[in-house]
């Protein structure tokens, strides 16, 4: 039988993994905290599995994500997701044709399709014209 794993802290990284736990709003890098806390407290793997929905496997690389890289490794890493349909490569040709016919979108789409040879949707060139536009009011300043 295998010993069983558990990952020992010190204290400094128990206020940081509660820290992180507690006030970082995604969930998947609280879960991993949450995860890292519970098996300090010497919760077996599987029952850290049981409690989190994933597989054995997937808790061993978050103990061995931690052992390596520390709080950085718990975040979700670069690339992950769908990659952007439209670029900031983009950027200058989009401005251009919408500027040339701001009322018609449907129409910009079209012509971008054509030139750019990309399928895209009215959506997906709205949810890129929103991402230009500075947020205005206090939602948009930082603290």
């Amino acid at each position: 039988m295998k010993p069983k794993r558990y990952i020992h802290l010190e204290a400094p990284e128990v206020i940081t993994l509660q820290e992180g736990y507690q006030n970082v709003t995604h969930h998947q890098f609280r879960m991993r905290c949450h995860c890292l806390l519970l098996s300090h407290q010497q919760q077996d793997m599987a029952a850290l599995a049981a409690i989190f929905g994933v597989t054995h496997a997937t808790i061993s690389n978050w103990l061995t994500t931690w052992q390596t890289k520390g709080i950085a490794g718990l975040r979700n890493q670069a690339g992950q997701g769908r990659k952007a349909i439209l670029k900031q490569t983009d950027l200058a040709l989009v401005k251009a044709k919408v500027q040339h016919n701001p009322q018609h979108l449907k129409a910009v789409r079209d012509e971008l399709k054509a030139e750019l040879k990309r399928e895209f949707s009215d959506k997906t060139l709205r949810r890129f014209l929103k991402s230009l536009v500075e947020p205005v009011g206090d939602a948009g300043e930082s603290v």
